[in-house]
């Protein structure tokens, strides 16, 4: 027996999610459940692998802030990744059609006043063409939006670890084990380009947002000074003191040149250049 949904049981599930988010938005309006639009909008701002789901993992495990994944990383799809923002039909449409409208009436909408800070990870390469393209000035216009700067100081982590998660399809370690390791042969130029590449995003990001509130939160030291760092970016987002916990933890932990094949060979030719310390690790 086939007990697969039919598409007619499918749509209407779809329509029961649609009226119970517009329910809940009503209740908000209206006061029914008590509901606030003076909160502290930010972004999580970087590239892959520089330590956004660490630092959205401990943000997202105090009780008055609410931080969304990767929202405009794809066109077809919307990564809430989060209870109290459902991907229904109607704000896919939003989202599809008009991207700004998107941003304005859905992510950054009323919420319950318990809440004091709302936002999502944005990575430099997001939203890239059009309509989605346009979110970008819209953020730059928001001269109130916070924006936490996430980077890593060394690059070459971040490169290995892109390759590790692609090759073993684990981008998320939840258990705080050093799972499903491999060894890598890197390609010099990849790796220059990619340092080269990381660099020129980060100057440009700070360029593009210099009139905008903004922290810059390096990895290793949010790693290693978790509770210092975190005090840091609570005070920023004008949150309440509050502990937190990780909720994800870092996927490579051993020496690099246990890791890479050729990490003497790329010791040498990155020597007297300015991304020779990625090799003092």
């Amino acid at each position: 027996m086939d007990n697969r949904p039919h598409a007619s049981q499918l749509t209407f599930s779809q329509l029961i999610q649609d009226q119970r988010l517009n329910l809940k938005k009503i209740a908000l309006e209206i006061g029914l459940i008590p509901a606030t639009s003076d909160y502290t909008k930010f972004i999580i701002l970087g590239r892959s692998r520089t330590g956004s789901n660490f630092l959205r993992g401990l943000l997202n495990s105090h009780p008055a802030v609410i931080v969304l994944g990767e929202i405009f990383r794809n066109r077809d799809a919307i990564d809430f990744d989060h209870p109290q923002f459902p991907t229904t039909n109607s704000v896919m449409k939003i989202y599809q059609q008009d991207p700004c409208r998107f941003l304005e009436k859905i992510v950054f909408r009323k919420i319950p006043a318990n809440y004091k800070a709302l936002g999502f990870k944005l990575f430099y390469y997001h939203a890239n063409e059009n309509p989605f393209a346009k979110i970008w000035s819209t953020l730059k216009e928001q001269s109130n939006l916070h924006i936490i700067h996430i980077k890593r100081k060394n690059i070459l982590r971040t490169h290995l670890s892109r390759e590790n998660a692609v090759k073993t399809g684990q981008w998320v370690n939840t258990n705080g084990k050093e799972n499903h390791l491999q060894t890598y042969t890197l390609d010099y130029d990849a790796l220059l380009n990619d340092f080269v590449q990381t660099r020129r995003w980060e100057q440009q990001a700070d360029i593009f947002f210099s009139a905008h509130p903004k922290l810059e939160v390096i990895y290793e030291e949010l790693s290693a000074n978790t509770d210092e760092e975190i005090h840091k970016i609570q005070q920023f987002l004008d949150l309440p003191d509050h502990p937190v916990q990780p909720q994800t933890f870092k996927q490579i932990q051993r020496p690099l040149y246990e890791i890479i094949e050729n990490y003497e060979d790329l010791k040498t030719k990155f020597k007297n250049t300015e991304w020779e310390a990625f090799f003092e690790d």
